[in-house]
Order: C-alpha cells, then structure tokens, then sequence
C-alpha cells in the first residue's frame, strides 16, 4: 500500500508526538509551547497536520497551526518594500523566543520558487541567522516532517504515484528495526576517530577530519541523552548517521552526480574542490549556474564544510530533489556546507545549509584508513 490509512495516519502522529518529540508537560511546569507549519497544497499534509495538532491537544501541549506555500513565499519577496525585508518580523520572533517545539510538514510545492529573488532573499539572510542563533540558545526542538506534496513531485520530474509511495515506504522504515541496526553500526565505525576518507571511480578523493566531534544519529527520535547533548532536532523520514568535520580540515575532490537546491534548480555532476575545509572551485555539466546563484543568495561560511552523512534508511529512493529522503538512502554518503551550529555542535556561521548527495556503489569510504563501507554496502 502506497498511502496512509486514517488509522496509520492517527498511529503516526502519536509516535510522532509521543515518541520522537517528547511534546508534553515541561520539566519547568506548564506544557509544550508548539507551532506547526504544514503545506496547505496538498489535502492529505492537511490531514496530518490536523492529526498531529489533535494528539498535540491530548498530550497538553499549546499549538499554532500555520498553512504554508511555496507561491505565498514566492509574492511575499516581490511584494515587500526592501526596507521591510531587512526587519526582523516581530511575529517570528516572538516564535522563536517563545516556542518550545517548531514543526513543519510537508515540502516546497515549488521548489525553484525563489528564482530570480536572488537579491531579496539575501536581505532577509542575516535576520535568518540571528533566529537560528535564538533557536539554538533555547535548544528548540524542531522536526521537519516530509511530505509528498505533488507540485513538489512535479518539479523534481518524478511521477505522483511513485513520488509518494517513495515517501510512505520511507516514512515506515523509520521505525523499523533495521534502520537502527544500520545507524548504530555507522555510529561505531566513526566514534572516537580521527579521519575520513571518501573515493569514488569518478575521481573523488576527499579527506577530512572529525576528531574529538560527537557523532550523531537521526533514527527519528529524540532520546533523553540526545535532550542532554542538546541534539534537538528530528528528520522524519529519518536514516542517517551524520558528524560536523572540522571545519578547516577538507582537502580534495568530490563529485555529486546530481543536485536539487531548493529554490534555485537543478545541476549535473557537480564537482567539488575543496582546501582547509572552504570550496575554492566548482564545475558542473549542467546548471553550474543554479549554484552560483545560491552562494550569492547566502551569507557566512556558506561555501565551508559544515557536514558528512552516512544514509541508513532502506525505504528510500532518489525522488530527483527531495532532501529529505535524498539523504537518507541506503548506500548514498552526503556532504553539507554552510550553517552547522546548534544541534551539528559545528562552528559555522551562515544563513544556509545545502545537503550534496554522493551515490557510493561505485566508491569506497575509510576512517582512520579502515575501510567502512564498499560499494555502497557496510565493509
């Protein structure tokens, strides 16, 4: 089955709420402050929002319910006067002052939505960042809970109906057994180590350090030792072991068969150069530009090394630019750069965060000289 019954939906949103987000009372007294974003596109991202509102009610917790789309997004840039855009709004703010939990389901409708805005978005870049640094004092929990929203399937090119059964299989193998099998051996191979490297046939050959960095595990919950290291944040579909390099320390080549940037299109084989840690060249075969377009967008360490992620979950599959399955697939390693504080225990700085997929079954990956995984498949 390719969707979600009502009941699996109801069973869904109360792990959700339950198990991975500990929404409740507060340890302070009181309960949960929680504001949920959801794409209102799509009929069924409605219904779940609902559902996880409702089982937000029963668990005690205050909620804010907000619809969202891409083409709202979209107007509010090209109508807004410049000089509103450089303010902080006082409604995110508040949000972000006061809020114990920030959701969002669903995807961009459009993800190249923000084409052509490229000097609009940017004015809106450092308020961006001083509410991730707000967010980040607070430790915030937040989960993004993908959706497939069809205009998103219809940008990326990939048919509805295998768009979405992609996500539900993926959204059911985040609670299964063999997800946590997988992280916990990528965890092990990578705790207590010093150095990474990944080659590839196609030339990639990139090392890095990760020494004395926590290693850390998106399994779809949120563990009271995770709450205690102030890891905070919940993907779902979940599947990943994930560890923030340091963030001077990347040296070489890395090439990314293909690549989605939300909001600014697509490219084909991407390569990577990277030095002490910052990229300091870039080629592609296709739309070299989209990437131009978003270093300019962005400000801060937005071209360093700010993540490597190990994929674990056996449910998903290429959607052709949903991220947040994209990374998460069995046999697939990704590198980020750009912002990786708060819950990656990184040290950079920057209005943006652009996850790179790496396709390993024709590559291999070595920590401290051991080989880790082979072809795609743990060694």
């Amino acid at each position: 089955m390719s969707g979600l019954s009502q009941n699996e939906m109801r069973r869904l949103a109360r792990a959700f709420v339950r198990r991975s987000m500990r929404i409740g009372k507060k340890r302070g007294g009181g309960h949960d402050a929680t504001r949920i974003i959801y794409n209102r596109t799509d009929l069924t991202c409605e219904k779940f929002a609902y559902k996880v509102e409702e089982e937000c009610w029963r668990a005690g917790a205050h909620t804010l319910l907000l619809g969202y789309s891409s083409k709202r997004q979209k107007l509010k840039y090209m109508v807004t006067p410049e000089s509103s855009l450089r303010e902080v709004s006082p409604f995110a703010e508040a949000i972000a002052r006061r809020a114990d939990v920030l959701i969002f389901i669903g995807e961009e409708d459009e993800p190249n939505w923000a084409k052509g805005l490229t000097a609009k978005i940017k004015l809106t870049a450092p308020i961006r960042e001083k509410l991730h640094e707000i967010t980040d004092r607070r430790k915030t929990r937040w989960a993004y809970f993908g959706w497939p929203v069809p205009g998103t399937a219809r940008a990326y090119g990939c048919p509805i109906k295998r768009f979405r059964q992609i996500f539900f299989d993926s959204i059911r193998k985040t609670f299964a057994r063999e997800l946590f099998e997988f992280c916990k051996l990528y965890h092990d191979a990578l705790k207590g180590k010093d150095r990474v490297q990944i080659v590839a046939d196609d030339g990639t050959d990139l090392n890095f350090q990760i020494k004395g960095r926590p290693v850390l595990v998106d399994d779809g919950m949120i563990s009271r030792e995770d709450l205690a290291r102030g890891d905070v944040g919940v993907n779902i579909p979940a599947g990943e072991v994930f560890i923030a390099p340091l963030e001077t320390s990347a040296n070489g080549k890395i090439l990314f068969e293909r690549v989605a940037i939300p909001g600014f299109g697509k490219l084909e084989g991407l390569t990577l150069r990277f030095k002490r840690g910052k990229v300091v060249s870039y080629e592609a075969e296709r739309g070299r530009e989209n990437f131009t377009k978003f270093l300019a967008a962005n400000t801060g360490e937005k071209d360093r090394i700010g993540e490597f992620g190990i994929g674990t979950n056996p449910g998903a599959a290429y959607t052709g630019g949903s991220i947040i399955i994209d990374e998460k697939i069995f046999g697939t390693v990704h590198i980020a750069i750009g912002n990786n504080r708060g819950a990656y225990h990184g040290k950079n700085r920057a209005s943006s965060h652009l996850d790179l997929i790496k396709d390993m079954r024709r590559g291999q990956v070595f920590v401290d000289g051991e080989l880790v995984m082979d072809r795609g498949r743990p060694a």
